[in-house]
C-alpha cells in the first residue's frame, strides 16, 4: 500500500468514527502533510486548551512514522522548543498498524501523562516533578495567554472583513434615478442625431433639382 493510499484510509477512517478531541486533514497542496487540533482532556490543566499540530509523512508511511509537531506554544515535560514530541511510539515503537487516530491519542493522553524522565523540556519535567501545582498554574497561564491571541487575531480579521466589505447594492430609487437618466440621455442624443441628418425627401428632391 502506497504512502497516498493509506492517508486516504486513515482520513476515511477518522471522519468515520465519532472521535472526542482529536481532528486532522491534508493540506490542499499536498496530501503527506496535515494540519491537525488535539482539544485538553477534561479535569487536566489543559482542559481549556486547543492545541494545533502538523505532521509530515513521507513516501515510506506507514513503515516509518511521521514527523510530528506542535505549532502553538506549549509547555510539557516530553515537548522541545521547537515543538517537537518525545514519544516512543513516534520513534524506537513506531509500529506500521499506527495510524493519524492512533498517533493522535496516544499524544492527548500524553497531555496529562508526561515521562518527566525522559525531558524535552527540563523546566517543565522538574516542575512537573517537584511543584506539580506550580507546574500547572504555568499550564494554565499559557492557555490563557493562547485564548486571547487568538481572540485578538479574531477581532482583527472581523476588522479586516469590514474594511473589505463590498458596498451595498444600490436603493430602488437609486436604481429608478439612473434608469431616468439613462433614457433622457438616449432620447437627446437621437433628437439631436435626427436634427443633424437631412431627410429623405429633401435628399431625394435635392438630387432630382441636380438632374434637371
Amino acid at each position: 500500500m502506497t504512502a497516498r493510499r493509506r492517508l486516504l484510509h486513515d482520513l476515511t477512517k477518522l471522519h468515520s468514527e465519532d472521535l472526542q478531541g482529536i481532528n486532522a486533514a491534508p493540506t490542499k497542496e499536498d496530501m503527506r502533510v496535515w494540519n491537525a487540533v488535539i482539544m485538553g482532556p477534561t479535569d487536566t490543566c489543559f482542559e481549556d486548551g486547543t492545541f494545533t499540530l502538523r505532521m509530515e509523512f513521507s513516501d515510506q508511511y506507514p513503515l516509518k512514522p511521521p514527523n510530528v509537531r506542535f505549532t502553538c506554544k506549549m509547555f510539557h515535560p516530553n515537548v522541545y522548543a521547537d515543538g517537537s514530541i518525545c514519544l516512543d511510539i513516534l520513534q524506537r515503537n513506531w509500529s506500521p498498524t499506527y495510524d493519524v487516530i492512533s498517533i493522535l491519542t496516544s499524544i492527548r493522553s500524553l497531555l496529562n501523562d508526561p515521562n518527566p524522565n525522559s525531558p524535552a523540556n527540563n523546566e517543565a519535567a522538574k516542575l512537573f516533578l517537584e511543584n506539580k501545582r506550580l507546574y500547572e498554574t504555568k499550564v494554565k497561564k499559557l492557555i490563557e495567554e493562547q485564548i486571547m491571541n487568538d481572540q485578538t487575531l479574531l477581532d482583527d480579521e472581523d476588522e479586516e472583513k469590514v474594511e473589505k466589505k463590498p458596498p451595498p447594492p444600490p436603493s430602488a430609487t437609486e436604481i429608478a434615478a439612473t434608469a431616468a437618466s439613462t433614457s433622457s440621455t438616449t432620447s437627446e442624443a437621437a433628437a439631436n442625431a435626427q436634427e443633424s441628418s437631412p431627410s429623405l425627401s429633401s435628399t431625394n428632391a435635392q438630387s432630382g433639382q441636380n438632374e434637371q
